[in-house]
């Protein structure tokens, strides 16, 4: 049938990037779903010869984790009217279509809305088409209403190869938006997360390199206090699972940035360091949050069954609502992999 129905917690990572995808990355404990995953790229006769061949996915589970729940009163001002605190968990659905009308491009369009939840709708059917099909934005009474049709945002990423280094460069992006269709439609409201990808070194082909740039700090009027991309003036634990975000770690009203060096010594061993910056905007956290850390990686095969995997970690960062000065953090990690081999009687 070429497709995967499966249910129950899995990793979901719908993006080009390495280090965070903005519409659903592992960042977040995984929950509970229902997911139908095309495996197989689809061939439509006549159209694939423009877009390419087609594979999509669809998912839809239910949030844990929610307790600020919409006030009764609610009419239009948070300020005056704050949420409540209450169970309230609602529930969440995710699709994404990707294209591939070259060897050397592919890009993909992704909705992820949330639905029900303590004051709304019970999740049902009819409550699923409306924040399925709605294409409105809405307010006051009616977003703290069981009409409202939920929480919206639409993503879109691109991994095209660079001509001419076809075979060494690759530039991706991956980009959403909240309340717009798209970040095609909508950039400046989009946060984005672009890269580049060195697959190896001119003189070193065992080395490769990696850098990409991550901002959800936009520049328009309303992004400011963290109240705009991954909140909601309803749902404002939204985009969480468990209390922590399930698309991008960089989070709301953040900039940063990472790189990573590896030196492959076979297909399966390699030699990693990889560097990450973070920087919260003051308007969100007062005084801000400055991160930064390091980290080296060593994996080895130890014979044909085992392996070993290393890794050890410096990390710096302030908070001053939290603690004064620069704080520093080391951490190590060894981890012993078996690879069982897989034995067959005739």
């Amino acid at each position: 049938m070429n497709h995967v129905f499966s249910f129950g917690k899995q990793d979901e990572w719908l993006g080009p990037a390495k280090g965070g995808s903005f519409a659903f990355s592992n960042n977040a404990q995984n929950f509970y779903a229902f997911q139908i995953n095309r495996i197989e790229p689809l061939y439509v006769p006549g159209l694939s010869r423009i877009i390419g061949p087609v594979r999509y996915d669809f998912l839809i589970g239910a949030l844990r984790g929610h307790t600020l729940v919409p006030n009764p009163a609610y009419t239009g001002d948070p300020a005056t009217e704050p949420n409540v605190i209450a169970p309230g968990d609602p529930w969440v659905h995710v699709e994404k279509i990707s294209f591939r009308p070259t060897n050397n491009l592919e890009f993909g369009f992704e909705r992820t809305a949330l639905f029900g939840g303590e004051g709304h709708e019970p999740v049902n059917l009819h409550s699923f088409l409306r924040s399925f099909f709605s294409v409105s934005a809405a307010g006051g009474a009616k977003k703290n209403g069981r009409t409202d049709p939920g929480a919206r945002f639409g993503a879109f990423d691109f991994s095209y190869r660079l001509p001419f280094v076809r075979n060494w460069l690759t530039f991706y992006g991956d980009g959403e938006v909240h309340d717009d269709v798209s970040p095609i439609d909508a950039p400046r409201r989009a946060a984005w997360r672009p890269g580049l990808f060195l697959s190896h070194v001119p003189g070193l082909p065992q080395l490769s390199l990696r850098t990409e740039a991550a901002f959800t700090d936009l520049s328009v009027s309303s992004s400011s206090g963290g109240r705009f991309l991954y909140w909601e003036y309803i749902e404002k634990q939204g985009y969480t699972n468990q209390g922590q975000i399930f698309g991008d770690w960089i989070g709301r009203e953040d900039k940063g940035g990472q790189a990573w060096a590896t030196w492959h010594l076979s297909g399966n061993e390699w030699i990693q360091a990889d560097w990450r910056h973070q920087k919260a905007a003051k308007d969100f956290i007062p005084g801000g949050t400055t991160l930064n850390d390091v980290n080296f990686q060593v994996v080895k095969r130890i014979g044909r069954d085992f392996a070993i995997d290393g890794s050890f970690k410096y990390e710096t960062w302030k908070a001053p609502i939290y603690s004064p000065g620069q704080q520093d953090v080391t951490a190590t990690t060894i981890r012993l992999l078996w690879y069982p081999q897989r034995k067959v009687s005739f």
